[in-house]
């Protein structure tokens, strides 16, 4: 482990947010999800997932249509009070989601791990009313021990349907957050942040919503929490390929990953996050506590 911080270089001038393609994000995650099943302990369960991106990419395709932007006096509300215009606090949430949740568990149930079978067969018979009580829990933060195993079927359908509605907005009408940590499409954290290679932001640090897939940019070396630059540390695990990466802060006790792109083209920051859990229990045990949650490891091992 390398504990030792680091200086990284200024941000320069790129795009300050970073919109979902929908055509792209789920397929591309399906396909980074096959790669690193082939050689990983946990290849069965990323196989799976890879499966449900998949599923969601279909998904978004069929119910893109019935998923409407944003009105117009939403969006101005949104802009006058600098407030993310989907924010899941407030924004009514499209009845789709449901059918989408239905239609996800529908094409996994056939190929599903035994310990998923049981689950996925239960949502198939739960209410509408129960399951947006699932969903009021999970993007409220209150989600019971009873309801974990659900909620990461819960959290794809809700993907689908945040991605498609950040997909339909205008970057340049948004207006970074004052925290970091707040999502300016949704109101979400983040899950990981990338330094990306691609173009005009190649060696610049943006940070993934675990939600809508939107990415946000935020200066390298701070804390993602707390806006702390003083007291950053970089961790890695020894020996490791170095495509994911943890930074921890000493301010607020807190850590975020990093996914480094340049080491491989084709990270995903969902699918390398969780790629990389061997990661997070490091720093974990070092005392830190994640700022973010990826919402596909919600009840993992329930």
């Amino acid at each position: 482990m390398n504990t030792q911080a680091i200086e990284l270089p200024p941000s320069g001038e790129a795009a300050a947010i970073l919109l979902p393609d929908p055509d792209k994000v789920f397929l591309a995650r399906a396909e980074r999800f096959d790669a690193l099943a082939l050689h990983h302990g946990l290849g069965e369960w990323l196989a799976f997932l890879g499966r449900l991106s998949r599923a969601q990419h279909a998904a978004l395709e069929a119910a893109a249509q019935d998923i409407a932007p944003p009105a117009e006096d939403v969006l101005e509300r949104a802009h006058k009070h600098r407030m993310p215009p989907i924010s899941v606090a407030s924004y009514q949430r499209p009845a789709v989601w449901r059918e989408i949740l239905r239609n996800l568990v529908g094409d996994l149930l056939e190929n599903a791990p035994v310990g998923a079978r049981e689950t996925l067969d239960g949502l198939l018979v739960t209410s509408a009313e129960d399951l947006d009580k699932l969903g009021e829990k999970l993007l409220n933060g209150e989600p019971e021990a009873a309801d974990m195993a659900r909620l990461p079927y819960v959290a794809a359908a809700m993907q689908v349907v945040f991605t498609a509605l950040a997909s339909k907005l205008d970057a340049d009408a948004l207006p970074l957050m004052e925290a970091h940590s707040t999502c300016p499409v949704c109101g979400s954290h983040p899950v990981v942040s990338v330094i990306r290679s691609d173009g005009p932001t190649a060696g610049l640090r943006y940070v993934h919503c675990t939600l809508c897939n939107t990415e946000w940019h935020v200066p390298h070396a701070t804390c993602v929490s707390c806006g702390d630059r003083d007291k950053i540390t970089l961790h890695e695990i020894d020996g490791d390929d170095g495509i994911a990466r943890a930074e921890s802060c000493g301010s607020c006790e807190s850590y975020t990953k990093l996914i480094v792109q340049p080491k491989n083209v084709r990270v995903d920051p969902i699918a390398d996050d969780l790629a990389s859990v061997a990661l997070d229990m490091l720093v974990d045990d070092a005392g830190f506590v994640r700022s973010g949650p990826n919402y596909l490891l919600i009840g993992a091992g329930e």
